[in-house]
């Protein structure tokens, strides 16, 4: 999920977390189905 600063997200949408989150711990993105989600992978 794409979150911006000062836009609240309901508790709902963000059980899949954040995009900053996962680009924290290394995830990166590999496609964008909609404009707020997006797909992130890691590689080991």
């Amino acid at each position: 999920m794409i979150t911006q600063p000062g836009v609240e997200v309901t508790w709902g949408e963000l059980h899949v977390g954040s995009r900053d989150v996962f680009a924290d711990a290394g995830f990166t993105q590999v496609s964008a189905p909609t404009l707020r989600r997006v797909v992130m992978r890691v590689d080991f």
